[in-house]
């Protein structure tokens, strides 16, 4: 009889310890859950790690970043990274920027453009290795954001109703 309470006992202790690894692995969730879809980007810019992470990529040009990010929508996620993307007012398709902030390990990283030059501010030692966060920002500035409203030559769009 005592058999099945052990085995059970270690399932039991199996499942804990597979639940304490998923948390552990998950501990970027709360900072995801909280901003992701947010339009209260001033919110994740006050989060103590990513203002702290902001003035260590960005230092000085942050005054800059701020007034090209003054037009700017929700949080959104790029390639598992939170992003806010935006532009200096009446400054759309000359200054822009973007700050992706990777929650973990927490990782910010920002790119602004003006007058057509583009300035990324990272830690990775080389452009590769930024996040696709940026660099799919990069492309889309790039396009002058041309591919979200009309399609390449080679996408064709077939409506499903």
């Amino acid at each position: 009889m005592s058999t099945p309470f052990l085995a059970q006992g270690t399932l039991l202790g199996l499942v804990l310890l597979a639940a304490a690894g998923q948390a552990q692995a998950d501990d970027r969730a709360p900072l995801l859950v909280k901003h992701a879809g947010s339009y209260d980007t001033d919110a994740l810019f006050k989060e103590p790690a990513v203002r702290a992470g902001l003035d260590q990529v960005v230092g000085r040009r942050l005054g800059t970043l701020m007034h090209h990010l003054d037009v700017r929508g929700s949080v959104d996620v790029v390639g598992g990274a939170l992003a806010v993307s935006g532009n200096a007012p009446h400054g759309g398709g000359e200054n822009e920027a973007v700050v992706c902030v990777l929650p973990n390990p927490l990782k910010v990283e920002a790119a602004i453009a003006s007058k057509g030059r583009i300035t990324v501010f990272a830690q990775a030692e080389k452009y590769e290795y930024t996040t696709l966060c940026v660099k799919d920002w990069i492309t889309q500035f790039n396009s002058r954001h041309r591919d979200r409203f009309k399609p390449p030559a080679n996408v064709s769009y077939q409506r499903v109703r």
